[in-house]
């Protein structure tokens, strides 16, 4: 099939480019292409074929001459089965991983990333079409997700009961490497070894990254994601090794946790996310450790700061913090630390290496519900569920919101009513347009606008969801009550205050 030869060919000299293949293996590679795709000839054009940076469109015409030719195939999976065909093996790409490491940990990053996009693992063509923007405050930053389907909370609340599967027993244990089955692959998954803690961990890139080399660090025996004076430890070994990444840990309970809780995994990788370019609102002495600086920071949910040259009295302060964290009550705040065998209250820690020490980032959660608020009492209020209800983990907490797709359409919608270019009748939208009626009908008061001053209205409205939110997951609020309450809790974890700054509105 003519159209399959060429892509074939397109493919070959695409990983000869950038994948490392060899080319004494070019005839057996394209041979192994020919047979993935079930196809007997091979008639390439004479042209020189134009090598593109990324595999997208050679992928796309091969698909395209199978669906000419009638042929029923996995689009997901078929894709993953020929880019694992022409890249080296895993085994070759941890050697270079660690050849480069050993003359600099950024070279290392930057070639296995590198190579994880141009292996189409990272779908960078896919997150490329995601709508980003920050904040008009600056503090925040935003993106309409049109790359990756969120989970809900209820679906992470299943699979914290659900039974694991023989083999693999989840999507990101290790044994997921070249796997396949039907409906699913990592064919082209490349991972990189790591001791943390003095346990075996790995490393891989995330397919729909977030930010600049988002990876997920991921423990090799499948156990529960949780939270002790060991993960500390471990996000410092990690960030020894890769100083020029930030690495944290997701909450380890659903509504407030990430979105798979079945195995323990941090995420990290090169960014400074907003939360990590805020200042000290309070600040603290540690009675036993004098040398650590520690504060609570101008942040709109709680978190700390301990920061240290001594890795091992950061870590020590932060596990004071947090056992206390673990027993807290305060009923009056709806602040329990437990109902019956169920905990409540947890955090997230997110580590720094700088020049000149350790820096620790703790953000206390609690993942209660009630009458009042069956989502979660410290989850994103039923007000703001038509910008977001699904679970608010580590990287939002962190100031870096990743909105559903849906938006994208629904707020278009909602620019035509308020340009006046569709009239508005409540009775008469959309179904999934009904949530956002209350807003519709607040901004229509004063009549329509133009286009381009309905967009700023309802970025604006976006922007102050998210913030919203961000307040709605703080355990102690930004006022009289909840500063008193935070003060008596640091100053019985043996943190005195001793100074106060402006904040967030």
């Amino acid at each position: 099939m003519k159209g399959l030869s060429d892509g074939v060919a397109r493919l070959v000299a695409y990983a000869e480019k950038y994948l490392g293949l060899s080319p004494y293996d070019k005839i057996y590679i394209r041979n192994r292409l020919l047979h993935i795709l079930g196809e007997t000839t091979y008639e390439p054009s004479s042209v020189q074929p134009e090598i593109p940076a990324l595999p997208d469109g050679i992928l796309g015409d091969i698909f395209a001459a199978l669906d000419a030719a009638g042929v029923a195939y996995d689009r997901a999976v078929l894709g993953e089965r020929l880019m694992d065909a022409v890249m080296i093996l895993p085994g070759k790409y941890a050697e270079t991983f660690f050849e480069r490491f050993h003359l600099s940990p950024v070279s290392a990053t930057e070639w296995a990333y590198d190579y994880a996009v141009r292996s189409d693992y990272v779908k960078k063509s896919a997150i490329d079409r995601n709508l980003k923007w920050t904040a008009e405050n600056g503090r925040i930053e935003i993106t309409i997700n049109l790359s990756k389907p969120e989970k809900n909370n209820k679906d992470l609340q299943k699979q914290l009961t659900q039974a694991s599967g023989d083999y693999p027993k989840c999507t990101i244990c290790r044994e997921n490497e070249g796997y396949e089955r039907i409906g699913f692959s990592r064919r082209n998954l490349r991972t990189v070894p790591l001791k943390l803690n003095g346990d075996d961990w790995f490393w891989q890139y995330s397919p729909y990254a977030y930010f600049n080399e988002h990876g997920i660090a991921i423990g090799c025996n499948h156990e529960p994601m949780s939270l002790s004076r060991k993960t500390v430890e471990r996000l410092f070994d990690f960030v020894e090794r890769f100083p020029h990444y930030f690495i944290g840990n997701n909450a380890p309970l659903p509504r407030v946790g990430g979105s798979i809780l079945m195995h323990d995994h941090y995420q990290g990788g090169r960014a400074v996310l907003p939360m990590q370019r805020a200042d000290a609102r309070i600040s603290f002495v540690p009675e036993k450790y004098p040398s650590v600086r520690a504060c609570a920071l101008d942040w709109y949910n709680t978190a700390f700061r301990f920061e240290g040259e001594n890795r091992n009295e950061v870590a020590s302060l932060a596990e004071d913090v947090f056992t206390a964290w673990q027993n807290y009550e305060n009923r009056e705040l709806d602040i329990l630390p437990n109902t019956g065998n169920e905990p409540h209250n947890t955090a997230s820690c997110i580590a720094r290496k700088t020049d000149t020490g350790y820096i620790l980032d703790m953000i206390l959660r609690n993942n209660r519900v009630n009458e009042k608020y069956p989502d979660g009492i410290f989850h994103a209020h039923a007000q703001y569920h038509h910008i977001k209800s699904e679970s608010i983990g580590l990287i939002e907490a962190m100031g870096l919101f990743i909105l559903p797709a849906r938006l994208k359409r629904q707020l278009g919608e909602a620019k035509e009513f308020l340009s006046g270019a569709r009239a508005y009748d409540r009775g008469a939208i959309a179904e999934d347009m009904r949530i956002f009626a209350p807003m519709l009908e607040r901004l229509l008061s004063g009549g329509t606008t133009t286009s381009a001053q309905a967009e700023t209205l309802l970025r604006k409205e976006v922007e102050s969801a998210c913030e919203n939110i961000l307040g709605n997951t703080a355990v102690f609020k930004r006022n009289e009550k909840g500063d008193s309450a935070l003060k008596a809790f640091a100053e019985s974890c043996g943190l005195k205050s001793i100074s106060e700054q402006g904040g967030v509105s």
